[in-house]
């Protein structure tokens, strides 16, 4: 009895280490990141995405300033304080989150200069907040591209 205890254990103990020794540090993190770590960030994403797709309906400068000021800006720098809080154990992952913090700060000029401009009314000033905001919009291109590039060379995909 001792034995077939004992052999039991053994193989209990060498299934284990072999599951463990086929995971990848760098994809258990970004799923980690993903999955955990950005679940808020991502949330806080959802409601700019919508909060921008109200405009469309906004009647006047002071409505989108507004919006700006009472809805967008809270958002993003809620989630740049997210994103402090964000630690990823690998530095591939950690670049992926440079991305995005890029992104959101690039948001963040972006719609600053956009209420200035619905209270100044300059054309460089909506040019320069339109410009920031593709920018942000590339950024959020090449972080999707970079999560993407990261999960492919570590055996994953990426699912929206």
């Amino acid at each position: 009895m001792k034995k077939l205890l004992v052999v039991l254990l053994m193989a209990v103990m060498s299934v284990t280490l072999l599951a463990g020794c086929g995971s990848d540090p760098v994809f258990d993190d970004l799923k980690n990141f993903l999955n955990v770590g950005m679940a808020d960030v991502n949330a806080d994403y959802e409601n700019i995405k919508a909060e921008l797709s109200t405009w469309e309906t906004l009647e006047d400068d002071s409505a989108i300033a507004q919006s700006i000021d009472g809805v967008l800006l809270p958002l993003v720098n809620g989630s740049l304080e997210k994103l402090q809080a964000v630690t990823p154990a690998t530095q591939e992952v950690g670049e992926i989150k440079a991305k995005y913090v890029k992104m959101m700060e690039a948001y963040k000029k972006a719609f600053e200069l956009l209420s200035e401009a619905c209270v100044t009314q300059e054309d460089a000033t909506i040019e320069a907040g339109n410009e920031s905001l593709g920018e942000a919009l590339e950024l959020l291109d090449q972080y999707n591209s970079a999560l993407e590039e990261l999960a492919k060379a570590h055996g994953g995909e990426i699912e929206y």
